[in-house]
């Protein structure tokens, strides 16, 4: 789960915020929301159990460059203002986005979509190197007084649904898990074995039956279930890349860490 800080000096702005990352990130989770610097300065000082901070720019009695003058920040930033004015600033300092009101559910998503790949060095595991803890052989299932796991190999593909993350096996079984959201899975299996192929489906290199090209740069998937997925332009080159066993510069294969 993902803790995060709102610093915001207006509510209805606040609640808006929370709306739209609770609409892209199911399991993202506002820890706290302060309204002033002087706030700001003493929730920071106590050292937060926090993982990213959506921060306003001008706030009740000063700005946020004013927090910054009194504490040190070692979490990532996404700042948010009707302000551009500020955004040179912004990047000098440990920001991730600077984003311009009135807030987009496009804009938040893009937004935690590169914090989320900045993170990526510290959470995906490199199959180059020894096993990493994080990359799991097996996946705990609950259903009912009962207890079992399946191995990952016997994985075909991983869904998103309704807010809750089922997995698929290749004998046709459904389970549903106890993962809050697909990034969370994601980050615990192998990146050179499962590729977030869209936002709601991770599949298994073994559970592709065929690939073919499709309209506007697209690639049509094939999955052993007969399902079809289409590949986004934008995700074209990674998945190719991962499909042959293409690795990047830092060992983590391409497309893990969406």
């Amino acid at each position: 789960m993902i803790k995060y800080l709102v610093i915001e000096n207006e509510y209805f702005a606040r609640m808006k915020l929370i709306k739209l990352v609770a609409a892209v990130r199911s399991g993202y989770r506002p820890a706290f929301c302060v309204e002033s610097v002087e706030d700001a300065v003493e929730l920071l000082r106590t050292g937060p159990d926090i993982d990213l901070i959506f921060m306003d720019v001008e706030l009740v009695d000063g700005n946020c460059f004013d927090i910054l003058k009194q504490v040190r920040i070692d979490v990532p930033v996404i700042f948010t203002t009707a302000y551009s004015d500020f955004a040179i600033k912004a990047f000098q300092l440990n920001s991730v986005d600077y984003l311009l009101k009135p807030l987009t559910q496009e804009a938040v998503e893009k937004a935690i979509d590169k914090f989320e790949r900045f993170r990526l060095p510290e959470t995906v595991c490199s199959p180059a190197a020894s096993p990493h803890p994080a990359c799991k052989s097996r996946i705990l299932i609950s259903e009912g007084d009962n207890y079992f796991y399946i191995p990952c190999e016997d994985i075909s593909m991983a869904r998103s649904e309704e807010h809750y993350v089922f997995i698929h096996t290749f004998s046709g079984k459904k389970h549903i898990t106890e993962y809050a959201n697909l990034n969370v899975l994601e980050q615990s299996i192998s990146p050179e074995k499962f590729f977030r192929i869209s936002r709601g489906i991770i599949v298994s290199i073994h559970g592709i039956v065929s690939v073919r090209k499709y309209f506007k740069g697209r690639l049509k998937v094939v999955l052993t279930d007969k399902s079809e997925v289409i590949v986004s332009s934008g995700r074209r080159d990674d998945f190719l890349a991962w499909l042959g066993g293409k690795s990047d510069s830092r060992g983590a294969y391409p497309g893990s860490g969406i």
